[in-house]
């Protein structure tokens, strides 16, 4: 018997003497969720049922055991614990016979004025999502047009509306099978177990998705003077947000509908590995989910109110740099990039969160030295190269609570890498370390915030300076233009598009600066300068032969 076969059979003979085979009439999800609740505190607390064979005994308790690890296992963020929960989730329902008039009462899909905006949108994400897997949710917002831009009294805002959920429901019209039914009512009652109503949204292939980060948390209307009975806004557990192609998302038609929700989603999704609680010692944690999301979570009195980020890097799969960089002109751009990295250049990549660093990093590993061995420095694991890469030699490091960054990358020494990543650079000490190791590694690739060049070479000029590595600030500034070739700047403009800003070569002319290679100009990228021939004759010998090509696309290069 297999699934949880030999569970269900048994128990449900316990059952049956115990309850006499009645059971509550269902009139909504929340009275199906505590049934379901009822069934699986039998199941783990209920011993082995009288009269098994001895075989059948073990049997039962593997599946009891694989039942309560999947329970709590089903929030780590990884598809077959999730699955296996709602298997038995779904055994309990066809158990329990629902009858005609209660499908239509949990789920009335054809009564579109008696469905809440969350089951509406999980209907519509849940045909989407049957069509074009972890795509669903970006397929549905290309096909309607979403996210709108919403004028508030503050200004205008990506959003989607209630208004758009309901006129998309309106004019899909959803035809669902009675098995479809039954999964989607078994999914809404999954919900009290997994990640509530971001559940299957954060299963969709997006760049992020947070909570409770807007509207005024509980406190206010306990004991705001006249607040709780007048104001009409939001509460903090109505605040979802998403991120897509860069862009923040408000979803206001979806809610947790109360702050023991928010708080019960924000702990489940930091589950993974078992990090600890959030406490009032420990009010801020980081953690990476099983399929390698990134969570960032706080609680009060850290914050004002209990919130979570989560971090997707599944969007930037299979991205090619012609993708990624559009536009008159993108073309020369793209090819002097690929030069770059392939002459084994250091290269930096910075910009602002959301601008596309990480995917563009990612995108521009294709053309490193196969003949090199790259090693990866990150505080979670998102890039996967090996996932693109799994026949190039990559071993990928990152921090843990023993071991901190500056650590990983001090382990980069110990090893035959040639070529060092770093997903992102975020301290100084990490700063200090990757400009020592430019001496001996032969190349790297690193993302970073800086907003300019002369910020990018200040933030590294310091790092040296505060860490004691140097005690002059000149000797600081020549060794950081020493240490970086090529700084990438990428932006992403009001309306989400992302672009590459600029392109520069780093020189130690005057204790360092930048000279602009290509800049995006009124919509196309515009060629400003040539590299220099010190840099020219730096790529062309690590290149070695075949190399004229190169030679000519730069024109020879320029003395500087």
């Amino acid at each position: 018997m297999d699934g949880n076969g030999v569970v269900h059979k048994y128990l449900n003979m316990n059952r049956r003497g115990k309850r006499k085979g009645k059971r509550p009439e269902f009139e909504t999800i929340a009275q199906v969720t505590e049934y379901i609740r009822t069934a699986i505190r039998e199941c783990m607390e209920g011993g082995i049922p009288s009269g098994l064979p001895a075989a059948e005994k073990e049997k039962y308790r593997l599946q009891v055991r694989q039942l309560r690890n999947a329970l709590r296992a089903c929030v780590y963020g990884a598809g077959g614990e999730k699955e296996y929960v709602k298997h038995y989730i779904l055994r309990e329902l066809l158990r329990a016979d629902l009858t005609t008039g209660e499908i239509e009462r949990l789920l009335p899909v054809y009564q579109p004025d008696r469905l809440s905006l969350a089951r509406k949108f999980d209907i519509l994400l849940f045909l989407w999502m049957k069509r074009y897997g972890k795509d669903g949710f970006l397929r549905f917002c290309e096909k309607w047009s979403l996210p709108g831009e919403v004028k508030r009294e503050d200004g205008v805002y990506f959003e989607i509306t209630a208004e758009d959920i309901n006129r998309i429901y309106d004019s899909e019209h959803p035809v669902l099978s009675s098995q479809e039914v039954m999964r989607l009512i078994c999914d809404a009652v999954y919900e009290g177990f997994g990640h509530g109503v971001i559940d299957r949204l954060r299963d969709c292939r997006i760049d992020g998705i947070s909570g409770g980060v807007s509207g005024l948390p509980e406190q206010f209307f306990r004991y705001g003077e006249g607040l709780g009975g007048e104001f009409d806004g939001q509460h903090a557990y109505d605040s979802i947000f998403v991120m897509i192609h860069g862009n923040t998302v408000r979803l206001s038609f979806l809610s947790f509908e109360s702050e023991q929700e928010l708080r019960r989603v924000t702990k489940a999704l930091l589950r993974y590995e078992a990090p600890g609680e959030l406490s009032h010692y420990r009010p801020y944690m980081v953690n990476d989910m099983k399929d390698g999301s990134r969570v960032f979570a706080c609680r009060p009195p850290f914050a004002e109110s209990w919130a979570f980020f989560v971090r997707k890097f599944d969007s930037t799969e299979e991205k090619r740099p012609e993708e990624l960089i559009l536009g008159e002109g993108a073309g020369e751009v793209i090819q002097a990039l690929k030069y770059f990295v392939s002459g084994g250049l250091h290269i930096a990549i910075t910009g602002a969160q959301g601008s596309g660093k990480t995917t563009l990093l990612k995108a521009l590993v294709r053309y490193i030295n196969p003949k090199y061995n790259l090693r990866i420095e990150e505080s979670v694991f998102e890039l996967w190269m090996r996932k693109e890469f799994p026949k190039r030699n990559i071993l990928s490091f990152r921090e843990t609570e023993s071991v901190n960054s500056a650590e990983g990358l001090d382990a980069f020494r110990k090893t035959d890498g040639n070529c060092l990543m770093m997903g992102e650079i975020g301290t100084i000490q990490a700063a200090a370390l990757m400009i020592e190791l430019s001496q001996v590694s032969e190349q790297q690739l690193f993302t970073h915030h800086a907003m300019t060049t002369d910020k990018l070479l200040g933030y590294f000029r310091n790092a040296l300076l505060r860490t004691g590595t140097y005690s002059d600030e000149h000797m600081a500034s020549e060794q950081v233009a020493e240490a970086f070739d090529i700084h990438v700047l990428c932006e992403k403009d009001l309306s989400g598009r992302r672009y590459i800003k600029s392109i520069s070569e780093i020189v130690t002319m005057d204790g360092g600066g930048g000279r602009i290679l290509y800049q995006y100009v009124n919509g196309r990228y515009e060629r400003r300068n040539l590299p220099s021939q010190k840099l020219l004759n730096r790529m062309l010998e690590r290149i070695g032969e075949g190399n004229e090509e190169i030679h000519d696309f730069f024109d020879g290069g320029v003395e500087v």
